[in-house]
């Protein structure tokens, strides 16, 4: 094994430290409901921040009983999706209805997520 720079020294501690602080759960959930617009953005946008706080393998964001989504709210669950894959964690959605489903198409969401069926 090669030995590390000080530099890598101190980054390796960090994480380890920071492993130690935030231990990984395996899932999160979210389960919203109502609109996700333009008037629901920041709250939507803190509620998915405090989610990945704690660093989950996946995180589940449950949407089958959101009313409407739109283009606004999905940029929210946009900023979601990057913050959870610069920090490893998988996005899911579930419970899409059709309304939702199709501004997820249209916003080009669903590229970088898994939506998953609703259940029945």
């Amino acid at each position: 094994m090669t030995p590390m720079s000080p530099v890598e020294r101190v980054r390796h501690r960090s994480l380890t430290l920071l492993r130690r602080l935030r231990p990984r759960r395996d899932h999160a959930v979210v389960r919203f409901r109502g609109d996700l617009t333009a008037d629901t953005v920041i709250d939507t946008h803190r509620v998915l921040r405090a989610a990945l706080r704690d660093v989950p393998t996946v995180l589940v964001v449950d949407v089958s009983r959101v009313t409407h989504l739109s283009p606004d709210g999905a940029m929210a669950l946009l900023l979601a999706v990057r913050a959870a894959q610069a920090q490893g964690t998988r996005m899911e959605i579930t419970g899409a209805h059709a309304q939702v489903a199709a501004t997820m198409r249209q916003t080009g969401l669903e590229r970088y997520l898994s939506v998953l069926p609703p259940a029945r």
